[in-house]
């Protein structure tokens, strides 16, 4: 990277910082016990134009919500209205302030669910008429008040006058402090939800024009900026790649129901993502797990997708995001092939440890995963799995290849290298990153080949010691970690010359590896929404003290049996 490359970066930060001291300032006023009634205004007598939410909901959920049970990120919350006193935790918290489950509701119909969703509107408005830290934040206001409008005419169906003007009131609240706290120090994804909450909102609510212009453009600015030249965004989460693109099919169907122009940005943008989505598929047609991302339903994929309209297919190299994709026959790998974002840019706080991490699958099974994020989100469980250990890569003398921090990534990876070749043989790529040069004088270099089949993945691991004029790279034990999805069964082959892995589907495949003792170790999965015990291949050894050249090196291969 070079000091042209860091500037942006450094004046991103500053200005993050800035917006953060000023949000420290705006939060004092918003604790204020009067300073709901600067929210005060014209209550709205109806609805401009309010596109209804497009996407299904599950009927079991709906029916499970009606029953008093909350089953949202990563935890369910058990009761009648107490809940919005906070028993869940964060994630849980931030699920049921944004009122997406709405759709579960609509998806079970009948009038229980109609009055459960009334009833917990009007709640809401009741015991949440103050702010609060999570409830009021800006991406969660943006997600409640864009699910709010979307299913106004499910919840509100029925309701007497005095509701109606009740709810009608509370989204005009909701929508002056949104514009008092976008974009304050939200920043990438988060930022995004705002603004598309106030989009809606100035298409739904009487005289929105000026509410809907401002975010447009703002919305329009943020994209430039997020959204990178091959169509990743910057906090290189493929979970937040498909919600991204889910929000802006959203935006766009909400301009064309109110017969509105949708800007080049928002329609070009749609176009550029939807390639780099397909990119991050499995063979189960379900997402690969880097930065906090979680595996997504492949049904849910597909429909966001067919909605997008966009035919582009799949990229076989994302340079700009940093990641590198093989696929052959029925096998499919998706490497971590950039640095991650560090401390002071957009999307550090996501950001994981696990550079030149894959993911690999054959046909609808997973082999190859990463441990993936949780989605509770609690202190010890978030650091465990953004560690390096936790993604399917190497890692030395049990060190974390950046340093992972409570607010993200610290000191480690400043550059990572990666280059492609075919031939009629197979995919390759060659990439390296200098996690370990400061520290240990070592760089890893990691080459892949894919079969023209797709029946063998070959690597090569390396450690190479840096250049001699740096101090030498003195011995140092390194662990080659091989997470197995928790769907496969492995078994160590007659003198652990290998192992045998059985698949879901009962497909079977081989691990051979050379240059270090094979064995298997537990493991963790976490990409389905929950914790489930799994295996890892852990190929170990110790590196040699040297001055130049391979300190270390590694041979491997997955071939299906």
């Amino acid at each position: 990277m070079t000091a042209s490359q860091r500037m942006p970066d450094l004046g991103r930060a500053a200005s993050c910082l800035g917006r953060r001291a000023a949000t420290a300032a705006a939060t004092l006023f918003f604790r204020l016990p009067f300073y709901r009634l600067t929210l005060a205004g014209r209550t709205p007598r109806g609805f401009g134009a309010a596109a209804p939410d497009p996407w299904p909901g599950e009927a079991s959920a709906g029916e499970a919500i009606v029953a008093g049970r909350f089953a949202m990120g990563g935890e369910t919350v058990s009761g009648d209205l107490s809940a919005w006193g906070g028993e869940g935790g964060v994630a849980w918290q931030e699920a049921f302030h944004s009122f997406e489950w709405l759709r579960d509701l609509r998806a079970l119909g009948g009038e229980a669910a109609h009055q459960r969703a009334r009833k917990l509107v009007k709640d809401w408005i009741v015991r949440n008429e103050r702010w609060s830290r999570t409830a009021w934040r800006g991406d969660v206001t943006g997600r409640r008040l864009s699910s709010w409008i979307a299913h106004y005419d499910f919840f509100a169906a029925g309701a007497d006058a005095a509701f109606r003007e009740q709810a009608l009131s509370s989204m005009a609240r909701q929508a002056r402090h949104l514009g008092r706290v976008v974009p304050g120090a939200l920043e990438g994804a988060a930022l995004l939800s705002a603004i598309k909450g106030q989009v809606l909102a100035g298409l739904a609510l009487p005289g929105g024009n000026r509410v809907l212009a401002r975010a447009l453009d703002a919305l329009a600015r943020e994209l430039t900026r997020q959204i990178l030249p091959d169509g990743g965004h910057i906090e290189r989460c493929p979970s937040l790649q498909l919600a991204i693109l889910r929000d802006l099919v959203d935006v766009r169907g909400a301009l064309l129901s109110a017969q509105q122009p949708v800007p080049d940005e928002v329609q070009h943008t749609i176009d550029r993502m939807a390639p780099m989505l397909r990119f991050f598929r499995l063979g189960d047609g379900g997402l690969a797990l880097f930065n906090g991302g979680a595996e997504e339903e492949g049904w849910v994929v597909d429909l966001v997708l067919s909605r997008a309209g966009a035919k582009g297919k799949p990229l076989t190299g994302a340079p700009h995001s940093g990641f590198q994709r093989l696929a052959a026959g029925r096998a499919v790998a998706v490497v971590d092939a950039g640095a991650p974002a560090r401390l002071g840019c957009s999307g550090a706080a996501r950001a994981h440890a696990g550079t030149l991490a894959f993911e690999m699958s054959l046909g609808k099974d997973r082999v190859v995963v990463n441990c993936g994020a949780s989605a509770r989100r609690s202190a010890a469980w978030t650091l465990a799995a953004k560690a390096t250990a936790a993604h399917s890569t190497l890692i030395v003398a049990d060190t974390n290849s950046s340093e992972v921090t409570a607010d993200g990534l610290g000191r480690g990876v400043r550059r990572v290298t990666a280059s492609r070749s075919e031939s009629p043989e197979g995919f390759g790529i060659e990439a390296s990153h200098d996690g370990y040069r400061a520290l240990f004088g070592l760089v890893h270099r990691r080459r892949l080949r894919l079969s023209s089949g797709g029946d063998e993945l070959q690597g090569e691991d390396s450690l190479l010691a840096a250049p001699a004029r740096r101090r030498k790279a003195a011995a140092r034990h390194f662990a080659l970690r091989f997470h197995l999805h928790p769907d496969a069964t492995a078994s160590l082959m007659q003198g652990n010359t290998g192992v045998l892995v059985k698949l879901g589907s009962g497909a079977g495949v081989r691990f051979q590896a050379s240059g270090g003792e094979i064995g298997l170790e537990d493991s963790v999965y976490l990409g389905s929404g929950e914790a489930r015990r799994s295996r890892q291949i852990v190929v170990s050894g110790t590196s040699e003290a040297a001055t130049e050249g391979e300190a270390a090196w590694v041979t491997w291969r997955f071939s299906r049996i």
